[in-house]
């Protein structure tokens, strides 16, 4: 009986066209550096982040809540004139099946599911910077706009079969395309979109969590300095009970879904302490959100 493994492997592609970046996702620990020469209590924190805080308001191009009705989802991000079918619906998500796709969708949680019911081809050779190009193609022509396009990652996933005999050969599984949702470079927490392309190049699957975000209700800005910044993440993190060690100071936006139904975006701050090695254990490293009194 074989069972099978799941491997991944990352690519970085440059994207010159592509704005933001990311905090959080696919962060090396080890990269994580000690420049404040402020240290509290044992903490040394790394303030480069941060130096600038945001001023930018919320892009006029957003993501459309229309974005979430059939013809969008059906025509701009599958690519299909198939007729769909709804097959189930529970509260506001809702699954639709055409001959040769399944979709679900979310509008109040901003969630869409697409899988290709064919299966790949066999495997062909593929340029990953054209995947990953193709996959923000068909994220834009949907409606994501690059005012809301952080940081973009190219990673092949592989499968790999396990019998008595022992371990088969890592075959391809599929190419993977990371989008994570920013506001002015600024990467807001969750939020992100992950298409995938079969062996042989085919459109297989998007798995999308991209609510279409309120023109109001934002808290975008901190008038906080950064030295009291740091004294607030040294609060936190002594609360969390943390002691010493090198923190990686980062802004982040954490979404709320309001009582209007409407998303909006608050400012805080990541204090990310690295991973702890131990000969018998792997910690990984923490993130503790820091409030900075965000403002309109």
């Amino acid at each position: 009986m074989k069972s099978h493994l799941l491997i991944r492997f990352l690519t970085v592609l440059p994207l010159a066209a592509v704005s933001g970046c990311d905090d959080g996702a696919f962060m090396d620990p080890a990269a994580v550096t000690t420049q404040s020469a402020r240290a509290t209590v044992g903490f040394i924190f790394d303030s480069t982040a941060i130096a600038t805080p945001p001023t930018g308001g919320i892009p006029t191009a957003l993501l459309p809540s229309t974005a979430f009705g059939d013809a969008a989802l059906q025509g701009s991000l599958v690519g299909t004139t198939e007729p769909f079918t709804q097959t189930d619906t529970l509260g506001s998500r809702a699954d639709l099946e055409s001959q040769s796709w399944k979709l679900e969708r979310d509008p109040s949680e901003g969630q869409v599911l697409v899988l290709n019911k064919v299966a790949s081809g066999p495997e062909t050779p593929q340029e990953p910077a054209i995947l990953q190009r193709t996959a923000l193609a068909r994220l834009q022509r949907w409606g994501i706009p690059t005012s809301e396009i952080g940081a973009v990652r190219q990673v092949k996933s592989f499968t790999q079969s396990e019998d008595p005999a022992g371990l088969e050969v890592p075959a391809l599984h599929r190419h993977k395309t990371f989008v994570m949702r920013a506001i002015n470079g600024i990467r807001v927490e969750g939020h992100r979109a992950v298409v995938s392309h079969g062996p042989d190049g085919s459109f297989q699957r998007a798995l999308i969590a991209w609510p279409a975000l309120g023109r109001s209700g934002h808290l975008l800005r901190t008038r906080l300095t950064t030295a009291q910044i740091e004294e607030r993440a040294r609060t936190a993190l002594q609360s969390e009970g943390e002691t010493t060690g090198p923190v990686h100071l980062s802004w982040k936006y954490v979404p709320t879904q309001l009582a209007t139904g409407g998303w909006a975006l608050t400012l805080k701050v990541a204090a990310k302490m690295p991973s702890v090695t131990s000969t018998t254990s792997t910690e990984e490293p923490r993130v503790i959100d820091v409030d900075v009194s965000a403002v309109p």
